[in-house]
């Protein structure tokens, strides 16, 4: 017995062979001035986190994106409806219409679609940056990633890049919610010191750390840890999670720390 939503009209492996979702992809993300960088990072909020490489690989047919991954695209790209996005309205028609009530509708649309008083014009696009993007998240091995320049270029809307931002990184896990979420990008401003309660970035024994800077005295073991050449005794720097489920993380005096710098949207 024929599906609800069969159509005699649609054979997937013709499809499929004509790269028909690839080349719809990259059509409507043409259509919404969106790089492919820019929609890989735009899928981030609702879940799927891919490299600017699977976009490519969709959009020449050389793989396809999971059912959930479509959902997620459909989302990131504003789509109306699933119908509008991958294929002809008919293909799910209007459930409380008979066949001659869909025909109907099916004939008002595409008169509809002919009149440009109708149609959705496309919008400007917005002026893009070009902004470097670590190819890891601050997590472990990022130091080594920092130090390497494992960078690629991402283009951005430039109104959402803050001013003086350097590059940025993704939110690895969810220490510091509510003010940054996973996937989410980071962007850092460059510099060698951060005051306390400041959100920066650091590195500590290799591993990228996004907390907010805090201080305490050294712990009288450590006195000597932390106290210079001249005799001065240094504070002990201290990383703190927004989310209270994380406990704060003292720097150990025998460890390799720095700071990388400031993150502008934390």
């Amino acid at each position: 017995m024929a599906g609800r939503f069969s159509s005699p009209e649609f054979d997937a492996e013709s499809a499929r062979a004509r790269n028909l979702v690839g080349a719809r992809l990259a059509e409507l993300r043409r259509s919404r001035g969106m790089t492919q960088g820019q929609l890989a990072a735009a899928l981030a909020p609702f879940g799927v986190r891919v490299q600017t490489a699977a976009v490519s690989k969709w959009e020449k047919g050389d793989s396809v994106p999971s059912a959930y991954q479509l959902f997620a695209l459909c989302h990131a790209l504003d789509f109306s409806a699933w119908a509008d996005a991958f294929g002809d309205p008919s293909f799910l028609p209007d459930p409380a219409l008979n066949p001659e009530g869909q025909a109907l509708l099916a004939e008002f649309r595409s008169w509809l679609e002919s009149r440009r008083r109708y149609r959705v014009l496309p919008a400007h696009p917005a002026p893009l940056v070009e902004m470097d993007v670590s190819l890891i998240p601050a997590s472990a091995g990022f130091g080594e990633a920092l130090d390497n320049n494992e960078f690629e270029r991402v283009s951005f809307p430039s109104a959402s890049v803050p001013e003086g931002a350097d590059f940025a990184v993704r939110v690895h896990g969810d220490s510091m919610e509510p003010v940054l979420s996973d996937g989410q990008y980071a962007w850092i401003r460059k510099c060698a010191g951060l005051r306390p309660g400041e959100v920066g970035l650091f590195i500590l024994d290799g591993e990228g750390y996004i907390k907010v800077y805090s201080e305490q005295d050294p712990a009288p073991a450590d006195r000597d840890a932390f106290t210079d050449s001249s005799g001065i005794l240094h504070p002990q720097p201290v990383l703190v999670s927004c989310n209270g489920n994380y406990a704060p993380k003292p720097v150990p005096a025998e460890s390799e720390f720095r700071i990388v710098g400031r993150v502008l949207n934390g």
